[in-house]
């Protein structure tokens, strides 16, 4: 299976895919056909025994991925509220379980969407100036999925999950590696990502992919709760209109709680 967008490129380079994150005029944030070529992308790297690990990076410097595009909630109501955060469920489902070793080298914003995938690979290696949340209470007012959440518990912990989310502040390298999430945070993404695949292309393939896929099964119970009516009721708010609307336009959200 091939990728749909030109927006997501895809690779093969020796055993390593190489799955990059390509609009760096808009920090590389998520169009709903990038998250299908993600999916296509899984499922390339499981079909051909040549892959040995999965490279996830986004272009231009400036951004892993900062979110969803803005412009594929136009129109949005409950249901369709409902529908993405289903979508983004699956894609991370997908990427969480690719058989072999999945890395993230992480540039400047990791937030919204590109957090939840960062989290679904299983070493983060960041740039020193990376910055790490989601800022949706002060941006777009919209919310997470339960699964979203758990993997974002799993990672964070209660207190700073509940802070990121509440706040909206953005979590600088340092702390999100003191928290357990990055694994390295170093000033030579590409050097140091580069040991980290060296060492996984030296070391026995089903011992790691055995781990990965224990390690799955025992989280995946977290995030099974119903809350369709919760995700639905945000994003058919007055609240998520205005938030998008106000972020298209530059402006600041009058919040009215409804």
């Amino acid at each position: 299976m091939s990728p749909t967008t030109d927006d997501l490129q895809v690779r093969l380079e020796g055993p390593v895919l190489h799955v990059v994150f390509d609009r760096p005029e808009a920090r590389n944030a998520m169009t709903f056909a990038m998250y299908e070529g993600l999916v296509a992308a899984c499922e390339q790297a499981d079909a051909s025994a040549e892959v040995r690990a999965v490279l996830l990076r986004g272009a231009g410097g400036r951004a892993f991925v900062a979110g969803t595009d803005i412009a594929q909630f136009a129109g949005f109501d409950g249901p369709r509220g409902v529908a993405y955060e289903q979508t983004i469920d699956a894609t991370i489902e997908r990427l969480l379980a690719v058989r072999v070793p999945v890395v993230a080298a992480i540039d400047g914003a990791c937030v919204g969407g590109g957090l939840a995938i960062a989290a679904a690979a299983d070493v983060r290696v960041a740039h020193t100036s990376a910055r790490f949340g989601y800022p949706i209470a002060r941006t777009l007012g919209n919310t997470l999925s339960a699964r979203s959440y758990a993997l974002t518990l799993r990672h964070f912990g209660h207190a700073r999950t509940i802070d990121m989310i509440t706040t909206a502040r953005l979590l600088d390298a340092t702390e999100a590696q003191t928290c357990g999430f990055v694994t390295r945070t170093t000033d030579d993404v590409d050097a140091t990502t580069t040991e980290v695949l060296d060492a996984i292309l030296s070391h026995a393939p089903l011992t790691m992919a055995a781990g990965k896929e224990i390690l799955r099964r025992l989280h995946a119970a977290a995030g099974t709760v119903d809350v369709d009516d919760v995700v639905a009721g945000v994003y058919g708010s007055d609240d998520f209109a205005r938030g998008v609307a106000a972020f298209t336009s530059r402006g600041t959200p009058d919040w009215q709680g409804r």
